[in-house]
């Protein structure tokens, strides 16, 4: 059955309601006929004939048919038998209040999948428990308890709000709400033992009340499915915005491999929002900042051209903020120049950022004429407009100019009012009445604003690719047969370095010419056909770090150093593990000088194959330089992947290195990421350390490589 009827119920069952307004179960009873619900209400107690005027019943048998909704808010040692009359009833869907399940003792927990086992044979589906309900504004379905309820009316607007917080969660409520955040829905989702975050917002995303998704996310139960639900946002404009906490590093696991390591629940995640136009707040005030703005511009923009009208100052300010933030203070064309020439005095600046000075409150149509040509200019994407102590008529018509133009432009503009609210009362109320976006801070104007630019672009961007280029999910419609006997013959968790690299060469992904010599005899015969310099190492699945074993060697120019390493590497290898499996010695090419990356591939339990891309050396050991992306990704996104790297100009020839083939690079990344998908549920890591990026249209090849299997 759909969430509609979970959303928009026709009858509400109280079980355990009280008369007490005050208490957990007295008060949604009192929400609802507070705040209008039409349906029919049963409160539930054998103790009252009546409660506050609504007659109450014995039991849920009692009750008239049908019953949509049940609110159980009894104790969780009584919730078993309470869902066994919403089964005799055919109740379909449960919200739980009680607490004292998996959240609070072992016992609760298996207690909790008692009643998980009950609902689902039952079919009944369940929201909770230990959450505080939900509530339908636009219907006034008031099914919760918090006291953010308290203050009337309700604010309805087009934010779907999920929270894995029931008593946070409810505050940020509260608190979007005084500031002119419209809500559609806000639902508790508690425990989800049945009903996820995931299901609500599905939801959210599919009704004509919701413009916009919030959720507050503890964890997430299926990364491929918030991925899914993440794309057809974007196909229907309807951004969603994360406030996800749980960044620090506490109880991840030890890592076999870089890739491991440096891909942690955090990384993964903000990587995942990142490609797929997630919205990511870090903090309360920035997710009511960021829902503000997006309710009040004219429509999703993108781009990053910024242009700034400033009354005597902070437009200085902004163009700080807008270099962090990736926006840029964009060249203003003639005609625009000529018109702010024409409408200010000679010692303001008609150049971006513009500062018509305080003598624009001195004429009638100056400081619309500015920002009318601004908005104007082709070669503007939005407009912040920065206005100081302006009092009395002049700041009234100030704020009534740009509401006007606001509705005259397809263009996001905002304002930054760097005044008090009791001084500027009037003003602000005039921007808040018809929800124009406004901030004190000249600075968080600008850092809101790019986030409704980069997430437009994002979209405009994945919109484009689906036209022109729609990404294959996999290029292979199975293991490809090589690929599965390399897999078969492996009797351990990891491959060594040549079967990883002939996985690799299964999937187009070249290393440099090598051959593994068992006998000292073979491996002079070997290093002759290789030829010098040449590199050596142990090929044993058991041994993964290789330089820890000391059992690796460099830069052999001669046959006497050739036999002297083998010796010496077997017998490293031997005493740092004993019972190692030793295929033999790795003899290999001495790839050519060039730039050295990392790229890896972790199967992440939530979302799948992560591929990640970084430069070697001091950027991935120490500053953790690294980028993530979802697999499979295509040549752009590649490319996008290796930008995105601080040290990335050293790719592009910086400090005298000659440029390196970004294009063989990003190809090695594509079907990196396409053997990741064409291995799933096989390979667990993938760890690619170095990768030699050669010179412009010589290629990269990978120097090492370390493949773990599931």
């Amino acid at each position: 059955m759909t969430l509609s009827t979970f959303f928009n119920p026709k009858a509400i069952a109280i079980i355990g309601a009280s008369t007490n307004i005050k208490a957990i179960n007295g008060k949604p009873l009192h929400y609802l006929k507070k705040y209008g619900y039409t349906g029919d209400v049963y409160p539930i107690n054998p103790k009252y004939q009546e409660i506050n005027g609504t007659k109450c019943y014995p039991d849920l048998d009692s009750t008239p048919d049908p019953v949509d909704l049940v609110l159980i808010a009894v104790n969780y040692r009584l919730v078993l038998p309470m869902l066994e009359q919403c089964a005799a009833k055919e109740v379909p869907f449960v919200t739980i209040f009680s607490s004292g399940f998996a959240e609070a003792s072992e016992e609760g927990k298996v207690f909790q999948e008692q009643v998980a086992e009950f609902a689902k044979t039952h079919g009944i589906r369940i929201c909770g428990p230990n959450c505080q309900g939900s509530v339908n504004l636009h219907q006034n379905v008031a099914a919760a308890f918090s006291a953010a309820l308290d203050p009337m009316p309700f604010k309805k607007g087009g934010v779907g709000f999920v929270t894995q917080s029931g008593a946070l969660g409810y505050s940020i409520f509260n608190l979007a709400q005084e500031n002119q955040v419209g809500f559609s829905y806000i639902v508790s989702t508690g425990n989800e033992m049945d009903l996820s975050s995931l299901d609500y917002m599905e939801y959210m995303l599919d009704d004509a009340n919701t413009n916009m998704i919030f959720a507050y996310l503890e964890g997430l139960n299926d990364g491929k499915r918030f991925i899914q639900l993440a794309k057809k946002a974007l196909k229907l404009a309807k951004p969603i915005a994360v406030l996800k906490v749980g960044k620090s590093e506490v109880g991840m696991r030890a890592a076999t491999s870089h890739t491991a390591a440096l891909t942690g629940l955090d990384q993964v995640f903000d990587s995942c929002a990142s490609q797929f136009g997630v919205i990511r707040v870090n903090s309360i005030e920035e997710f009511i900042d960021v829902a503000n703005v997006m309710k009040g511009i004219p429509k999703i923009p993108h781009g990053n051209r910024l242009a700034v009208v400033s009354i005597s100052g902070g437009g200085v300010i902004c163009a700080d903020a807008a270099a962090e933030c990736g926006l840029e203070i964009v060249e203003l064309i003639d005609d625009t120049v000529n018109i702010i020439t024409e409408n200010i005095p000679p010692f303001g600046s008609p150049t971006n950022p513009v500062d018509i000075t305080a003598q624009a409150i001195n004429t009638a149509d100056g400081f619309s004429n500015v920002v009318k040509a601004v908005l104007n200019d082709p070669h503007v994407d939005g407009v912040v407009v920065v206005i100081t102590n302006i009092v009395g008529e002049p700041g009234k018509r100030m704020a009534e100019d740009l509401v006007a133009l606001r509705n005259k432009t397809k263009k996001p503009i905002i304002a930054a009012w760097t005044a008090g609210k009791q001084l500027m009362k009037e003003q602000f109320a005039i921007l808040d009445q018809v929800g124009f976006p406004w901030f004190h801070s000249p600075a968080k104007a600008v850092q809101v604003l790019a986030k409704a630019f980069h997430y437009g672009t994002l979209r405009q961007t994945y919109l484009n690719q689906q036209l022109t280029s729609p990404r294959s999910s996999n290029t292979y419609d199975s293991i490809p047969d090589a690929a599965a006997k390399i897999l078969n013959n492996s009797d351990t968790g990891a491959l060594s370095e040549r079967e990883s690299k002939n996985l690799l060469s299964v999937f187009g992904i070249p290393s440099g010419s090598e051959v593994v010599a068992t006998t000292r005899s073979e491996a002079i015969k070997i290093a002759k056909q290789v030829g010098y310099p040449l590199a050596m190492k142990i090929d044993s699945p058991d041994i993964l770090h290789k330089t820890e074993a000391k059992a690796i060697r460099l830069n052999i120019f001669n046959e006497a150093e050739m036999v002297r390493a083998y010796e010496e590497i077997i017998e490293n290898a031997k005493a740092y593990d004993p019972n190692a499996k030793l295929n033999g010695i790795l003899i290999q090419e001495m790839i050519p000088e060039g730039i050295e990356v990392i790229i890896g591939v972790k199967n992440d339990p939530q979302f799948g194959p992560v591929v990640l891309f970084g430069l070697g050396g001091i950027f991935v050991e120490i500053l953790k330089d690294v980028s993530l992306r979802m697999a499979p990704i295509d040549q752009d996104e590649a490319v996008s992947m290796i930008k995105e790297v601080r040290g990335y100009r050293l790719l592009t020839g910086a400090r005298g290195n000659k440029e390196a083939d970004i294009d063989a690079l990003a190809n090695t990344l594509v079907k990196i990421s396409q053997m990741a998908i064409a291995l799933e549920g096989r390979l667990q890591e993938l760890d690619l350390n170095p990768v030699i990026v050669l010179p412009k249209g010589q290629g990269a090849k990978v120097a090492d490589a370390l493949a773990i299997l599931q």
